[in-house]
């Protein structure tokens, strides 16, 4: 790991001081390291950090870690952190329960250091490796940006957390203007980089961190605004819009610009995700989309 790159962070969730002490000394020189004496306020800062792996005491006061576990694995934001046991417990029973509701492993009492570190190390290498699968999977490999896997996995999580929250989210869908006739023109090659151009315009007009670009397939592009309402989603399309218009497109020894256009909806889930709903909420998209190349192209149109 490079010295700039963050810290992964562990969460220890122990009702016994001694060792939460004993397991900080471990972790602490190599993790970012967070400590819970109960079972509630583990559940707390897991749902509050970005935790890359828990290790979690079996028998606690209140909540057991068979509770804990269970709960984590009910919540979308939680569920998918690798929990391993630690147990002064050798019943097959108890290890076979733990694997059942989703751990990962166990670390049996007394442990030493060396285990623990061991153990640590070759789950976090393996959560690295896989974000890295995951990560390659959700990316576009000509653009860049994020893919329409992504998308669909992004869209989701955002219809849920805006209805727990009450909240409006929007969503930008735009098209390159006339770009069958660019490629036609000026060739394949030439259109992929106007392809990365497009991409990498659109994200730099981004100014917050939550609000991500997606290749929805072909020329067309997707924009997620997470607590954002329909009248400020229209003044970033149009300043996408004006983004792109400005943007010369590097082909051989010369440039050339190119225009967009975009559809623009906001929603207020009042109900979880369907297939159905984001449906006819992507109808609305594509008409509002149609309509902007009705009205002469480069222009920007709402639901």
């Amino acid at each position: 790991m490079s010295d700039n790159a963050p810290r992964q962070c562990i969460l220890v969730i122990d009702d016994d001081p001694a060792q939460l002490m004993l397991l900080g000394h471990i972790l602490y020189p190599l993790y970012d390291v967070k400590m819970a004496k109960s079972g509630e306020a583990g559940l707390e800062l897991a749902e509050k950090h970005n935790i890359d792996l828990i290790l979690l005491d079996l028998v606690m006061q209140g909540m057991s870690g068979f509770e804990v576990l269970a709960q984590l694995k009910e919540s979308d934001e939680t569920k998918h952190i690798p929990v391993i046991f630690i147990t002064g417990s050798d019943s097959n029973e108890d290890e076979a329960k733990g694997l059942a509701l989703g751990a990962v492993d166990y670390i049996r009492k007394p442990f030493t250091e060396v285990v623990v570190s061991l153990r640590v190390k070759i789950h976090l290498q393996l959560i690295a490796q896989m974000r890295t699968i995951e990560n390659l999977s959700l990316t576009d490999g000509l653009t860049g940006i994020n893919n329409r896997r992504s998308f669909d996995q992004m869209i989701k999580s955002t219809w849920s957390y805006s209805k727990r929250a009450n909240e409006s989210f929007s969503v930008l869908m735009l098209d390159i203007d006339k770009f069958k006739q660019f490629n036609d023109k000026h060739g394949h090659l030439n259109g992929d980089t106007c392809l990365k151009t497009v991409a990498h315009t659109i994200r730099k007009s981004l100014e917050r961190g939550s609000d991500e670009v997606y290749r929805w397939g072909g020329e067309e592009f997707a924009v997620v605004l997470p607590y954002t309402r329909l009248d400020g989603a229209m003044l970033i399309a149009e300043r996408i819009r004006e983004n792109i218009a400005a943007t010369p497109i590097h082909v051989g020894e010369g440039t050339v610009f190119i225009t967009v256009s975009i559809g623009v909806g906001s929603v207020a889930p009042t109900h979880m995700y369907t297939d159905e709903a984001f449906l006819n909420f992507c109808m609305g998209l594509d008409k509002a989309l149609y309509r902007a190349k009705e009205n002469g192209r480069n222009r920007v149109e709402k639901v």
